[in-house]
């Protein structure tokens, strides 16, 4: 049997699903709401996907961890690089079973490409992951390829018009949890969990559309299944963030310009930006044509290099190349991070009251809270955060692009942002919690996890083990050393992330 079962629901948040619950369109979501324990979760900051999920893994803050976001911008060196699932500094919860003799079983977590090694069986997830030795044991991936298992969607969805990516989302989405639950009958691990990621791809370009909400009709019948064909398990529902709709999209960059901290140079809008071309209608085209991954390949860089990436200017390793170093003193990435060039304490201080009081044009704040990366994070590679670190109030989307975009605009490529509320449920015969703190937090969950199946908790993960479980006494051990390595996703995967929009 396996004891703790976890489901990863990417974006979700109750405010989210209630209109859905109260329509009973969720019963048996609603069904785990009236047995079990449920409250809100908070997400570290920023509030994404990278590095959340590996916060969720790991019980530790990104200041631990080393990475912060999609990207990481070197301001000393100017480059700009992806993490993978070796840029990340510290053990995962699997490691902890594995060493006192329990099993784990690990399904689509995102950043875990390339895969760990585990005893029984891990399958990387997307949105960073190839479709090539993704999976632990290697052969696993032959038995999941030759089943037509896919880690991503045929054509991503790039815009709220792509209807028909939407629904290859929805099979795709289907077909990761058939598969998990046939690795939950086929093989019973101690900790078996599996994330849905795409589903937030959807909230994010139709909020609460129709795609949407028939991708949510689904999981809650996967839900169903699962809590029938395991009702002894303990079964954990949780997620990296939440998510609201936009109202505003603020251009961090266009703002530093403006401000006197960004001086870019006269090529920010070049002529095939001019004219409307960009590298997100130019992959969607090649998507179509089945000659994607041909292009990525052969297309001459002194070409890729002068295509904005999408409607909104430069984006990744572009946008470097728009900055005049020498004369700015801060750039910003998406979705409330900033960097100060030259680590200048004097333009961070004056930074950090700027944003504190910045307003949109119906004077709305754009952040609910302003913080230096000392006082949004602790640990050994604080000082590799970006400067500034805001918390972005929920309607906000801030878009890190380079171009000819106004400080403030309305609701843009996404139709919702990410939020710092997600959702966490307990439910199975061995809870006995019958209320929970207001709010948990995303390094609690690791701890929670370990303690569900009686696995002693690592004296350096941040957070506790949620009580849930009143006959289990909690206990400590050793943290396992971390091997050091490095990694950086290459250009298939960073393509991929800027389609989708969370590089900027």
């Amino acid at each position: 049997m396996t004891e703790t079962i976890v489901l990863g629901l990417d974006g979700a948040n109750w405010a989210l699903l209630e209109p859905w619950l109260d329509e009973g369109r969720l019963p048996n979501i609603e069904a785990l709401i009236d047995d079990g324990v449920r409250t809100d979760l908070e997400s570290c900051l920023p509030p994404v996907t990278c590095p959340n999920w590996r916060c969720y893994s790991t019980g530790k803050n990104p200041g631990k961890l080393g990475v912060f976001w999609w990207e990481k911008i070197d301001t000393d060196a100017r480059t700009l690089t992806t993490p993978n699932s070796r840029s990340f500094k510290s053990a995962n919860y699997w490691d902890y079973l594995e060493d006192e003799g329990l099993s784990a079983g690990i399904v689509n977590v995102p950043m875990t490409y390339p895969p760990f090694e585990v005893d029984r069986y891990l399958i990387a997830g997307g949105p960073d992951s190839e479709q090539e030795n993704y999976t632990s044991p290697p052969e696993l991936g032959d038995e999941l390829d030759t089943a037509g298992y896919r880690l991503h969607p045929d054509t991503p969805v790039t815009s709220k018009d792509d209807h028909e990516a939407a629904t290859d989302i929805i099979d795709l989405i289907d077909q990761r949890l058939q598969t998990f639950r046939q690795r939950l009958d086929e093989e019973p691990v101690d900790v078996a969990h599996c994330t849905v990621f795409y589903i937030n791809v959807l909230q994010h370009f139709f909020w609460r559309g129709e795609p949407t909400r028939r991708a949510w009709e689904l999981i809650d019948d996967h839900i169903g299944a699962i809590r029938e064909d395991h009702p002894e398990s303990t079964l954990l529902l949780l997620s990296d963030h939440g998510c609201q709709d936009v109202d505003t999209v603020f251009y961090a960059n266009s703002w530093l310009e403006e401000q006197g901290y960004l001086v870019t140079t006269s090529g920010a809008t070049d002529a095939m930006g001019s004219l409307g071309i960009n590298k997100q209608q130019l992959s969607k085209l090649a998507h179509k044509l089945g000659v994607h991954d041909l292009v990525t390949r052969l297309a001459p860089e002194r070409l890729t290099e002068s295509i904005p990436e999408d409607g909104e200017g430069f984006k990744r390793e572009q946008k470097l190349e728009r900055i005049d170093w020498e004369r700015s003193k801060a750039v910003a990435s998406g979705q409330g991070l900033i960097y100060v060039i030259d680590d200048d304490p004097e333009t961070r201080d004056a930074l950090v009251a700027d944003l504190a009081s910045l307003t949109d044009e119906t004077g709305r704040p754009i952040a609910r809270e302003v913080l230096t990366r000392e006082e949004a994070y602790t640990g050994p590679y604080v000082e590799e955060a970006p400067d500034i670190v805001f918390d972005q109030r929920p309607g906000v989307h801030t878009s890190g692009a380079i171009g000819s975009n106004p400080v403030f605009d309305d609701a843009g490529q996404w139709d919702a942002e990410n939020i710092r509320t997600g959702l966490f449920l307990a439910d199975g015969p061995t809870v006995t919690a019958t209320e929970l703190p207001d709010r948990l937090s995303m390094p609690d969950m690791a701890p929670t996890v370990l303690h569900s199946v009686g696995c002693p908790i690592p004296t350096d993960m941040d957070g506790d083990p949620v009580e849930l479980f009143d006959d289990r006494a909690i206990e400590e051990r050793d943290p396992i050393p971390f091997d050091e390595t490095s990694g950086q996703s290459g250009d298939d995967v960073q393509a991929r992330l800027a389609d989708l929009g969370y590089l900027e």
